[in-house]
């Protein structure tokens, strides 16, 4: 049950007030309760904030010094593989010109000059 829905509960459940003290006691607990789940609500900004932050510092700086941990070369890896599959033929004709740049090139048709 969730935190909202305990509240509502406890309000159904409460027994219903005899006078009108304890119908100002249970109101006056209510907006207790309504102030504390501010209050909460606000720490775990403040947490999430501060935390977040200082993971994500300390993430790119591992980043920056080469660690991609254990994920990121796999995707890597996979985005390749599937780059290589899908574009072959330009891929081979690429790698045939970076290693032998003169064998890939087409024949020009212009006479040269003497």
């Amino acid at each position: 049950m969730g935190y909202k829905n305990a509240q509502q509960a406890a309000r159904g459940a409460a027994k219903a007030p005899e006078t009108r003290s304890e119908e100002t006691g249970q109101e006056a607990g209510f907006q207790m309760d309504d102030q504390f789940e501010a209050f909460d609500t606000a720490v775990a900004d403040s947490i999430v904030d501060l935390r977040g932050a200082r993971i994500m510092q300390r993430v790119l700086i591992r980043i920056a010094g080469g660690d991609m941990g254990r994920i990121a070369p796999q995707m890597f890896k996979s985005f390749e593989q599937g780059t290589l599959a899908s574009l072959g033929e330009q891929v081979k004709q690429l790698t045939e010109w970076h290693e032998k740049p003169q064998k890939a090139l087409a024949p020009t048709d212009k006479p040269k000059a003497s």
